[in-house]
């Protein structure tokens, strides 16, 4: 896999920045649809109080150990449902397919073309000479071609009976786009924000507190949700570059339902980006859990053993006082350009990884990708990758 990055202005800036506005992109996915198995795209905005546009995209025959249904947030109608109908193309996009794979030992690999299984935070030890799949990637650092494990790829990833899982597969880095760029571009904002929440988690720490002190759609819907009932905690984390990563806690103090003490997070060059995603997402998970559509038994259960005042207690610190800090101290980063923005967050990463990963996806019109950084952390995503010591 080998591609140059291509200039791509940004031409939508409207809560979020793409290449095409929703519309346009409603047109090229809508048509998507039928061939990859969706059978039902739903507003699922009146499922909840706060009027704060959801949809969710149903697909019946997912791969096995996949997710049937994909919610999708936006700003208005379009962009929620647009942005369920995209995650349904990354879904079924992340299956296997018949995909190349190369089957070898680690130590049967070049070591300066291969990522070591180790710095993917693996939950059980390899052993040695132990045969994996691997897929070709780009590394985006150095521009060389490199093997990943393709258990880091797919998504539900199938040993097809050849080996044992590293760890269960996810969907942390996957993500699409109108071009490639794009998609690289969320892709790789989404591991950074999995590795900041991983660590916020792990240390217990969620950073300042974010104060919306000028009007923005963030704050509007911010005071949408309070005006509800329902108490919003914005953090600012501590990340390990100047990409901010926003994280808002959500509180029903009026349900007082378990399951609605819900946290959404967003990173993006432009501040104003992320706290909106952390926002909507807050909304996403609200609408999916009242609408019957967030398919996690097993949470479900633990929350309703818990209760309310328990899962409270549970995450107390996004709920704890911390210093405040006001988003009118931040730095707009982000540029007109996607390819820009890449190369920003790319020169941000640097000091701290070794590489970075892209691995192109592609089934249909719509580019999709999976980014791996390794060594970032995962245990946001997946509580039985934790790494035993951080510098962080």
């Amino acid at each position: 896999m080998s591609f140059r990055l291509q200039r791509v202005r940004k031409q939508y800036l409207d809560g979020t920045h793409r290449v095409k506005s929703p519309d346009e992109t409603l047109v090229s996915v809508s048509p998507l649809m039928e061939m990859i198995g969706v059978e039902e795209v739903k507003d699922i905005t009146p499922s909840d109080r706060i009027g704060i546009p959801c949809f969710s995209a149903f697909r019946p025959r997912a791969a096995r150990g996949g997710v049937r249904y994909h919610a999708g947030k936006g700003k208005d109608p379009v962009q929620a449902k647009v942005s369920a109908m995209m995650e349904a193309v990354e879904r079924y996009s992340a299956e296997y397919r018949m995909d190349q794979m190369e089957y070898a030992a680690y130590e049967e690999l070049p070591v300066h073309r291969t990522v070591n299984p180790a710095d993917l935070i693996l939950p059980r030890d390899l052993h040695e000479r132990e045969k994996l799949h691997w897929s070709p990637a780009l590394d985006l650092l150095s521009g060389d071609e490199v093997y990943v494990p393709s258990n880091a790829v797919f998504h539900p990833y199938d040993t097809l009976g050849m080996t044992f899982p590293l760890f269960q597969s996810d969907t942390n880095g996957l993500a699409s786009g109108n071009v490639r760029e794009e998609a690289i571009l969320h892709a790789i904002l989404e591991v950074m924000e999995r590795d900041d929440m991983s660590v916020a988690s792990r240390t217990r720490c969620m950073g300042r507190r974010l104060v919306l002190d000028h009007p923005s759609p963030a704050r509007d819907i911010r005071n949408k949700m309070e005006s509800c009932g329902i108490e919003i905690h914005l953090w600012l984390l501590s990340g390990r570059t100047r990409i901010p990563t926003v994280a808002a806690a959500a509180d029903d103090t009026e349900t007082k339902d378990p399951e609605l003490l819900v946290m959404g997070s967003g990173t993006h060059p432009d501040p104003s980006i992320a706290v909106l995603r952390a926002l909507t997402e807050v909304a996403q998970s609200r609408a999916s859990h009242l609408s019957g559509g967030r398919e996690n038994p097993g949470r479900k259960s633990l929350v309703e053993r818990a209760g309310y005042d328990r899962m409270k207690r549970i995450n107390r610190e996004w709920f704890a006082p911390a210093e405040e800090f006001p988003i009118s101290s931040m730095d707009d980063l982000s540029t007109p350009y996607i390819d820009d923005d890449i190369r920003l967050v790319l020169e941000e990463l640097r000091p701290f990884a070794e590489r970075v990963c892209v691995c192109d996806l592609t089934r249909t019109v719509i580019p999709v990708v999976r980014v791996i950084i390794p060594g970032f952390e995962v245990s946001h995503v997946n509580p039985a990758r934790v790494r035993s010591h951080s510098t962080r």
